[in-house]
């Protein structure tokens, strides 16, 4: 599902409850670029020069370890920003970014946006805040990582991804997540096999649906059931 720029801006969590007036400025520093699949957009150790927002497609965030196995962190749909800390900071880019399939993004450069942000303390103060929810959520991953046992963690890992891969299509009420099994491996730091040992129970139970390349949530309430239970150590 295909947005625009002024629909991304509104939506996503960076910008979502700033004053409209505000909106308007940021969108116009923005351009359009075009990815095809599989190509490159940016890689670890590149300078953090722009913020991006997915307006169609999807790409990967994934990181490669010197021996050349490489973890995928996240994929982002249409609806998501990405490189936010980098703009800020302006440092080297962490991970890389890859389009999964031709995609579309917006691109606001670092320089452009930092002379608004002089202009604009209301942005800077809601920025704040958002590095701040950004450094939480980090820490509930290490959390997660550290205590909950993989089935919870995966569940919670589901439930997450398709909540950002649907948000912005309201109509559709299937919770149809497009990664593989391999993908999910990699996020986690797992094997392909502890997941589909996974998957292939919660299918039987009715909870998912599998098909090529795809997850369909289809009972959210158990997987979530599921992740509640461990954290309260009924389980």
């Amino acid at each position: 599902m295909a947005i625009d720029k002024l629909d991304l801006l509104k939506g996503n969590v960076l910008f979502r409850d700033l004053d409209p007036a505000l909106i308007a400025p940021i969108a116009k520093l923005g351009v359009t670029r075009k990815l095809a699949a599989n190509q490159c957009l940016f890689v670890k150790g590149d300078d953090g020069d722009a913020l991006y927002g997915v307006l169609s497609g999807c790409i990967r965030i994934s990181a490669s370890a010197p021996t050349g196995k490489e973890i995928n962190l996240n994929i982002l749909y249409p609806g998501d920003m990405f490189g936010e800390i980098a703009l800020l900071d302006g440092k080297k880019r962490t991970a890389d970014a890859t389009a999964m399939t031709p995609t579309e993004l917006l691109c606001i450069q670092r320089r452009d946006f930092l002379n608004l942000l002089k202009e604009e303390p209301d942005l800077a103060i809601h920025l704040l805040y958002m590095v701040c929810d950004r450094v939480r959520k980090t820490s509930e991953i290490v959390e997660d990582t550290a205590f909950l046992s993989l089935g919870p963690r995966l569940a919670k890992r589901l439930l997450n991804l398709t909540k950002y891969a649907n948000q912005l299509d309201s109509a559709d009420t299937s919770d149809v997540l497009k990664v593989s099994q391999s993908e999910l491996g990699q996020m986690m730091g797992v094997s392909r096999e502890s997941i589909n040992k996974y998957l292939r129970n919660w299918t039987n139970e009715g909870w998912i649906a599998l098909s090529r390349g795809k997850i369909s949530i289809l009972q959210a309430e158990a997987l979530g059931q599921l992740i509640k239970d461990e954290e309260s150590g009924l389980k």
